[in-house]
Order: C-alpha cells, then structure tokens, then sequence
C-alpha cells in the first residue's frame, strides 16, 4: 500500500513539473530567434557556412 502511494505521488509531481515546462515553453513570446549565415573562403573548401540560432531580447 505504501509503495502505490509513493508511485502515485511520483507520477503526479512529474506530471506537474512536465505541465509547467510545456506551459512555459508555449507562452514564451519574449525570446525572438534570428537564424544568422556567416560565410567563410578557405583554401580546402570553396564555402563553409555556420548557422547560428541567436536570441535576442
């Protein structure tokens, strides 16, 4: 009986903690992502490019 009540604890606060992260996630509007492309010329390779995800605030 103890141990049911345990697991049942458990799984309630990791669905807590799972609803609150997705909750955070989804209403998270003040974070702007720009992907930004830097290019670059070596003698190996005609062109490498970076990609970068940038937040800006």
């Amino acid at each position: 009986m103890r141990k049911n009540a345990q697991f049942i604890v458990v799984i309630f606060f990791v669905t807590l903690a799972f609803l609150i992260m997705l909750n955070d996630i989804a209403n998270n509007k003040s974070a702007k992502h720009q992907n930004s492309v830097e290019l670059y010329n070596t003698s190996d390779q005609s062109d490498i490019a970076t990609t970068d995800l940038q937040v800006q605030e």
